[in-house]
């Protein structure tokens, strides 16, 4: 047997784990055309801080090629798959045979065309070369267009750096796929009550200077500036999948069944590249984020080595609270009207609670969590997920999850019912939990 992975992040080093762990024998070639091994890249922002050498940003160590037999090809890239003949070809000219494949070649940041884009000081923040580039910029104004999770994260990083920054964004809140408006709110002040200014509902139209960026130009205003970046969203690098004839997603990711495998027999994809089963919306969705990487990963690995397992699905997670100083947590659907795809006779929930710097929202769907957002209080968290990953009916125990004052005892009744649902070590989870 060989395998061969394209890609070098997330999924690809959970897949190697799963392989290794039923198959400790067989050759596995990496190829990943990012030449720096091992980084985590939700780590990026502290690099870009000064708060995180790069040696702290490896989620393994310097030696899991050698201790689990991979050959890596790092910097690498592969230009052509042939899925019928199960081969692949890379960029130094070299052809290479397969029995199984992995696609994990991730999500590429996108790069709008706006007037000026090329001039120097303007960077995405994706992979190790971006953070280094963003990290040797000089200067003392920054301005951070997209108000996304790595938006925040970045503009928080150069504020912590001595640079003023501005972090802009064209549509109505910040964070805007993550939280609704109350919680972007709370959000939103303190960001600003680090120093950075929030600019909202503006687009960025072009980019000023010379050789070099100088300035943003608005639909409102001129921001002066001495480097930009670049936090728009990511979309899934399927050159591959296309090149090769696999079928796609209504999101343009690479569709996968639930064993990971595409439609090509033995060529499997997992992370932010595959599209697959989203438990909270019940339809297809790409989940671009690292801890599903992880877990396609793993899935992936595990049928890949003959060990049949069934991948249950993905939900969106998303946790900034290490930056603003308040922890903030959403998972699933955060907005009920998102869910306009299903069937009329579905009933939706939304239960809110606000205080002055906390907030809690449920989101239901015929009784059962499709969505939550914590802010301020997060202890939680891990039962919500839970309840939302086994779609467990909570139409009757709303006032118990929404009580500060929640225990295991008072959850036992909700476990009783839906026993069925979860297996000892799902249980065990819930007790870990802390409630």
């Amino acid at each position: 047997m060989r395998y061969i992975i394209v890609g070098g992040s997330a999924a690809a080093i959970s897949a190697v784990e799963s392989i290794r762990s039923q198959d400790h024998e067989s050759l596995i070639d990496l190829f990943s055309d990012e030449e720096t091994p091992l980084f985590s890249r939700v780590l990026l922002p502290y690099y870009v801080a000064e708060e995180l050498s790069k040696p702290l940003l490896n989620f393994r160590t310097a030696d899991f090629f050698d201790e689990n037999k991979v050959a890596s090809h790092m910097g690498v890239k592969v230009t052509s798959l042939n899925a019928a003949a199960k081969t692949i070809r890379t960029t130094d000219g070299q052809t290479y045979a397969f029995d199984k494949l992995l696609l994990a070649t991730g999500g590429k940041a996108i790069v709008p065309p706006i007037p000026g884009i090329d001039k120097e000081g303007i960077s995405t923040l994706k992979t190790m070369a971006d953070a280094e580039r963003i990290y040797n910029m000089k200067g003392k104004r920054a301005v951070v267009i997209g108000a996304g999770s790595i938006g925040v994260e970045a503009c928080i990083s150069l504020t912590r750096r001595g640079i003023k920054a501005t972090l802009l964004e064209q549509l109505g809140q910040v964070m805007p796929t993550v939280f609704d408006a109350e919680a972007a709110e709370i959000v939103r002040k303190r960001i600003e009550d680090l120093g950075i200014d929030v600019l909202t509902g503006e687009k960025a139209l072009k980019f000023t200077g010379d050789k070099r960026v100088t300035g943003v130009v608005t639909d409102n205003r001129e921001l002066p500036c001495d480097m930009v970046v670049l936090s728009v969203g990511v979309r899934p690098q399927t050159e591959l999948a296309v090149q090769a004839g696999l079928t796609l997603g209504d999101m343009k990711g690479i569709r996968v069944d639930e064993t990971m495998m595409t439609s090509a027999r033995d060529v499997y994809a997992a992370g932010d590249v595959a599209e697959t089963h989203d438990i909270a919306r019940n339809a297809w969705f790409l989940n671009a984020i690292w801890p599903c990487a992880f877990e396609q990963g793993h899935f992936a690995g595990l049928n890949m080595a003959g060990q049949k397992s069934a991948y249950p699905g993905s939900y969106r997670r998303n946790s900034i609270g290490n930056f603003i100083g308040i922890p903030a947590i959403s998972m699933g659907v955060t907005h009920a009207e998102s869910c306009a795809m299903t069937s009329d006779e579905d009933e939706f929930r939304e239960i809110r609670v606000r205080t002055k710097d906390s907030y809690k929202k449920l989101v239901l769907r015929n009784g059962k969590i499709i969505g939550a957002i914590l802010v301020g209080q997060t202890q939680k968290a891990g039962l919500m997920s839970i309840l939302l990953k086994k779609q467990v009916n909570v139409a009757d125990s709303i006032p118990l999850l929404m009580s500060d004052r929640l225990n295991f005892m008072d959850l036992l009744p909700i476990l009783r019912r839906n026993a069925d649902r979860f297996s000892e070590p799902e249980y065990k989870e819930l007790m870990d939990t802390g409630l």
